[in-house]
């Protein structure tokens, strides 16, 4: 019986020979390489968007998102952001340390979003289509990268990303929030104004976790 104990907690202790060599010929969707980065994660996520979709014509649908989407990406490139990836009415970009300022460009950017809403709302009625809202958010994080093979871009990973997505809801129509770990290391700069909405364990924390409006000082 102790040797049969033994063999066990060898063989599952450690991969076999046999598993790692499956591992190197598996054709692997997305690939770590141990990269890793502090990052604030941001989302903008526009309102309402099945519903608006259903009222525009198929041949329309490409101008309606294409409009809000690049305009939101161009954003993120002046303010030295990294778009990851569309997901269908929502852009998810991030700013890293490799930047000095990318706390301060993080909030500059997700409020310039804001203030281009009525640019955006002017091209897409000039081609006789509804108007849009939308909501930012953003938190900051150790992000794990992945590497897929269909795409050349990264994509990110980590509690950041989920709460980013989680806190979205809570801001205001065309309003930006962030998260408690990033409201931590902004708070001081001046330039902004800083208002908590909620104490919230309804976004899957065990503990209470505070969420952030943002606004220009």
């Amino acid at each position: 019986m102790t040797g049969n104990i033994s063999y066990y907690e060898q063989e599952f202790s450690q991969p076999t020979p046999r598993h790692l060599e499956k591992e190197k010929t598996k054709e692997k969707h997305l690939e770590f390489f141990g990269k890793s980065q502090n990052s604030v994660v941001c989302i903008v996520d526009m309102i309402d968007s099945t519903k608006l979709a259903s009222q525009i014509p198929d041949t329309k649908l490409s101008i309606f998102y294409s409009t809000f989407l690049n305009s939101m990406a161009d954003t993120v490139g002046k303010h030295n952001g990294k778009v990851v990836k569309s997901m269908g009415d929502a852009l998810l970009f991030h700013f890293d340390d490799s930047c000095a300022d990318y706390l301060k460009d993080a909030l500059r950017c997700g409020l310039d979003m804001i203030e281009n809403r009525d640019e955006i709302n002017n091209a897409l009625q000039d081609e006789r289509l509804p108007s849009i809202n939308y909501r930012i958010s953003g938190d900051f994080g150790r992000m794990i990268i992945g590497y897929s093979r269909v795409s050349v871009t990264e994509d990110i990973f980590g509690s950041a990303v989920n709460m980013c997505s989680k806190i979205n809801p809570l801001a205001d129509t065309n309003g930006m929030v962030i998260g408690s770990d990033f409201h931590l290391l902004v708070k001081a700069l001046h330039g902004f104004e800083f208002n908590e909405i909620q104490k919230t364990s309804s976004i899957g924390l065990k503990n209470k976790y505070s969420v952030y409006g943002v606004k220009k000082n």
